[in-house]
């Protein structure tokens, strides 16, 4: 399976995975924190700017 990275956070990666998937990936231990589904990159990349906030505040 073909990975790609399709945009780096200071502690998170974003990877497109195929069919539509991507992952949130943590980047301190590499494991995988969400899978979204999106129809791009770009709705992926702000769908995962709002898990990435709501982690924050919710301290995990």
């Amino acid at each position: 399976m073909l990975r790609r990275n399709i945009h780096q956070w200071r502690d998170w990666l974003l990877e497109y995975i195929g069919d539509d998937k991507y992952e949130l990936i943590k980047k301190d231990n590499l494991s995988v924190f969400r899978t979204v589904v999106a129809k791009n990159a770009m709705d992926a990349e702000n769908e995962c700017q709002k898990i990435i906030k709501s982690a924050k505040e919710g301290g995990a």
